[in-house]
């Protein structure tokens, strides 16, 4: 899968999907509470997770988008994502 991030198209954004989409799926079926009360470090836990998963998620639609963008206007599109 880390291998395909960097193709373009559709592959590369299900490839880059793969990560931040499986950290919000665990954090919804499994989320990290050894016990039923919340304490600062498990909200901390938490926070850093979903707050990677959308960026992760975000970077990967906006990488998506501008290589659409490039391809459709006829520009080359920049390597090096």
């Amino acid at each position: 899968m880390g291998a395909a991030i960097r193709r373009p198209g559709l592959i590369g954004l299900l490839a880059a999907l793969t990560v931040p989409v499986g950290a919000a799926v665990q954090m919804m079926v499994l989320p990290p509470r050894p016990h039923l009360t919340l304490t600062p470090a498990i909200v901390l836990a938490e926070v850093i997770v979903w707050t990677a998963a959308v960026s992760g998620a975000g970077w990967a639609v906006h990488r998506f988008w501008v290589e659409r963008r490039a391809g459709l206007s006829g520009q080359p599109v920049q390597s090096g994502w």
